[in-house]
């Protein structure tokens, strides 16, 4: 935990224990306040150089006579870059140096509101994280909606440990708000974790976040995402559960990170935002084939967030030509950018209906699954790319359980091999439930049996499946590929 040594008069009291509380709850720092009497800044900042950053509070008690040599040491400790950093807040109107405004200058004269969120997210920067992962792309037609958006800020930003479900009807815009929130409010957190739940189990869901935090889910929880959730918790870190279904058991209350959540379903204990309005905008139509073979490939992912990679598989373009249609598609209107990377797409749901419509997409989906299928062994050693296709399983086995029974045994396998590997075993456990059901029902005895003997290890219960003899510790002997 970073330290933030706060000087001041005695009369800015207040507004440093409010400072004080904002930072100790929104930005994981701890707080120092001098408000000795008897000294001006020029003189006691110098007791807070063993803290992480040095605050300033400006007012006339604190620089009752501003002479120009006092603030010599000050200043050149600023102006050099050297540790700790220094911040400065007007409080009241006085005399000061006008090289503090030069950076981490803020005016409690302009509004406390954002003087604490400029002074929190100085403060975050300090805690020098790594790169976020996830930095969600600008969305250049994105407008309106300032209502919801500071809404967003004052109950996520502005407090920690609260959860915000943004409900409306289909097509309304729930993700596109919350991806700009996330864009514009990301500086004031760890990081943003983001998972597209849609179609996706709650182990799954679990799974996914687990990976993002760099947590392990340990033993069988009867909730894996309220584990995860209380692990998310304990960092100042913003969690985006975008189209959520399942019920959220245990908010974050109380603790450090915040929860976006978009959806239709009810969720308890949760702040609500309402959208009403639906967007309105008329998209174009691809002109070229490459853009018109990306688009309908887009179609057979999953539209709320899929790589631009896969698309490209799919469709069987070159990642040059991909990009280029890409580039097209979204002037358009016809896909949304995700990541600021440029990695990662969404379609809205007008356009992935028309993408679909007067084209057979059997042929589609077939490349879909098997391109999944690859990538799972493929990308196995890089965890952030192999993730954006594990999103992809579930629409991909459903197809081939019901079209290509070998392909979805591939899949099954190869899925839970990524998994074992990175220890998650309740998504594991999952994807072999699912294997194994879908087994049963085209009456594959062999798959089904591996399955349920893979299981009983796993859960430690006795195989009561046939064709094999119960041999202590002979189960987990089957690779799986």
């Amino acid at each position: 935990m970073i330290e933030v040594f706060v000087c001041c008069s005695p009369a800015d009291r207040e507004v440093a224990k409010a400072i004080a509380s904002r930072l100790e709850r929104c930005a994981e720092a701890a707080v120092q306040i001098d408000d000795s009497p008897g000294e001006t800044l020029a003189e006691k900042w110098e007791a807070g150089l063993s803290s992480t950053g040095i605050l300033l509070l400006l007012s006339p008690d604190a620089v009752p006579a501003l002479n120009r040599e006092n603030w010599e040491a000050l200043l050149h400790h600023s102006n050099s870059g050297a540790r700790p950093r220094l911040g400065s807040v007007l409080v009241r109107e006085c005399a000061y140096p006008r090289l503090l405004e030069r950076k981490n200058f803020f005016r409690w004269t302009a509004g406390p509101c954002e003087a604490l969120r400029g002074v929190e997210r100085w403060t975050m920067e300090m805690h020098e994280l790594p790169e976020q992962r996830f930095g969600p792309a600008r969305l250049p037609w994105f407008q309106g909606r300032r209502q919801e958006l500071e809404q967003l800020w004052d109950a996520l930003v502005d407090n920690a440990g609260l959860s915000v479900l943004v409900q409306s009807g289909a097509s309304n815009g729930k993700t596109c708000l919350a991806q700009e929130f996330a864009r514009q409010a990301g500086p004031h957190f760890r990081d943003v974790l983001w998972v597209s739940c849609s179609g996706r189990s709650r182990e799954a869901i679990a799974g996914n976040l687990a990976e993002q935090l760099g947590v392990e889910l340990r033993g069988m929880p009867e909730d894996p995402l309220a584990s995860v959730l209380e692990s998310a918790g304990k960092h100042r870190v913003l969690v985006v559960l975008d189209d959520l279904a399942v019920p959220l058991m245990a908010p974050v209350s109380g603790r450090l990170a915040s929860v976006l959540i978009t959806g239709r379903s009810q969720q308890p204990r949760t702040r609500r935002i309402r959208l009403e309005g639906r967007p309105q905008f008329a998209p174009g139509r691809p002109a070229g084939e490459a853009d018109s073979r990306l688009w309908r490939a887009m179609a057979v992912c999953r539209p709320q967030g899929f790589p631009l990679d896969l698309a490209a598989r799919v469709a069987d373009l070159p990642a040059a030509d991909a990009r280029a249609a890409c580039a097209r598609l979204v002037d358009l209107r016809l896909a949304d950018p995700f990541d600021a990377a440029g990695e990662i797409l969404r379609l809205n749901a007008l356009s992935f209906s028309e993408a679909g419509r007067s084209v057979d997409l059997q042929p589609l989906r077939r490349r879909h699954a098997e391109s999944v299928d690859a990538a799972l062994v493929q990308l196995a050693g890089d965890c952030a790319r192999c993730e954006q296709y594990l999103a992809e399983f579930q629409p991909a086995f459903e197809w081939a359980a019901a079209n290509d029974w070998p392909l979805a045994v591939s899949l099954g396998r190869h899925a839970f091999a990524y998994l074992r590997g990175r220890s998650r075993r309740t998504e594991s456990d999952a994807v072999l439930v699912a294997l194994r059901n879908a087994a049963d029902r085209v009456n594959d005895w062999w798959v089904a049996d591996e399955c349920s003997w893979e299981l009983s290890w796993i859960r430690n219960v006795p195989h009561t499946g046939r064709g094999r003899d119960l041999e202590e510790g002979d189960q987990l002997g089957f690779d799986f590929g």
